[in-house]
């Protein structure tokens, strides 16, 4: 697939790395350059500086024949002009954005467009702790729902790397709540006692 990320930041360094690892095309977009230092060194995809609503700087990073786009920038607000554009403009099939302020989903859903809220999966988890009942989440991305379970760590899992956690096949970690702060997968958490993991089932 043709994909271009918009945010070099942890989690977009870490999205388009690893689609780039499953042999996707993939082109990162950020405004700062320094933003890419991050970037693994064998980091295959194309990166690009600019301001990424300019509508030219979206063309050139090739979003006239892009399969999908994924705005994950620190900014609703970018996140959202981006994801319009990429879908009204130049019709691209699977838009999807990463957002902090939980109360403007809808504001994101009224245009038809998909989401992601972590600050809205860290509060139904931290819920779910005080009040000491089981939590599971729905989330619709394209024409898949994906099913968020909140499971504390087991003895097995503590002092190693969340990367290497594994789970059935149509599963895998998507984060961790460590401290009372949410954290994406990747290779630089440890888990530690008290954690809580984010586990995304695919078909439920």
């Amino acid at each position: 697939m043709q994909i271009i990320v918009i945010g070099c930041g942890k989690v977009g360094a870490r999205f388009a790395q690893v689609l780039a690892d499953d042999g996707h095309d993939i082109v990162i977009v950020d405004n700062d350059s320094n933003a890419f230092k991050v970037l693994d060194p064998e980091f295959n995809g194309i990166t690009l500086t600019g301001v990424p609503i300019d509508q030219d700087v979206l063309k050139r990073a090739g979003i006239e024949t892009a399969d999908a786009v994924a705005a994950v920038t620190p900014d609703d607000n970018v996140n959202i002009m981006i994801c319009q554009v990429a879908k009204e403009i130049f019709k691209v099939q699977k838009v999807i954005a990463r957002i902090y302020d939980p109360a403007r989903e809808h504001v994101f859903h009224q245009f038809g467009l998909q989401t992601i809220c972590p600050t809205k999966i860290t509060v139904e988890v931290i819920k779910s702790m005080v009040v000491g009942e089981s939590k599971t989440s729905l989330h619709t991305i394209g024409n898949t729902v994906l099913t968020y379970n909140y499971i504390k760590a087991q003895n097995g899992q503590l002092g190693k790397k969340l990367s290497t956690v594994k789970f059935t096949e149509n599963s895998f970690v998507f984060g961790i709540i460590q401290n009372g702060s949410f954290y994406f997968a990747n290779e630089d958490i440890t888990i530690s006692q008290g954690d809580t993991l984010v586990i995304a089932q695919k078909g439920r």
